[in-house]
């Protein structure tokens, strides 16, 4: 499985959208968590989750863009289009933390 993560706002809040390609399921998926160092209620919120929404088409790049525009989350771009090689290269076990106004940076690349 692969995830890319972004620190962003959410509705006033500091967030981590969490965002990969899980090989084995051959699905896309989208969170929105609430940040680590954030207030505990924000943390026990789990803004979205994609696991909630079964019926959106999980396998395509523009169900998780179109969902972050639905929710007015702001993403850099690279954190799409790396998803979206994840899954065109099935690539699994990669982990990068992207952002806003800097390259990312490759945590795990296996």
């Amino acid at each position: 499985m692969s995830q890319h993560s972004v620190r962003t706002r959410y509705c006033g809040r500091e967030v981590v959208v969490v965002a990969g390609y899980d090989r084995p399921l051959n699905d896309l998926f989208l969170q929105v968590l609430g940040h680590e160092d954030a207030p505990r209620a924000v943390e026990e919120c789990v803004p979205y989750s994609s696991l909630n929404e079964p019926q959106r088409d999980w396998t395509d790049i523009n169900t998780v863009s179109d969902k972050l525009t639905e929710l007015g989350i702001g993403v850099p771009d690279s954190l799409l289009e790396a998803v979206y090689l994840d899954q065109l290269f099935h690539a699994g076990n990669r982990m990068v933390r992207h952002h806003l106004n800097q390259p990312p940076e490759v945590l795990l690349a296996g």
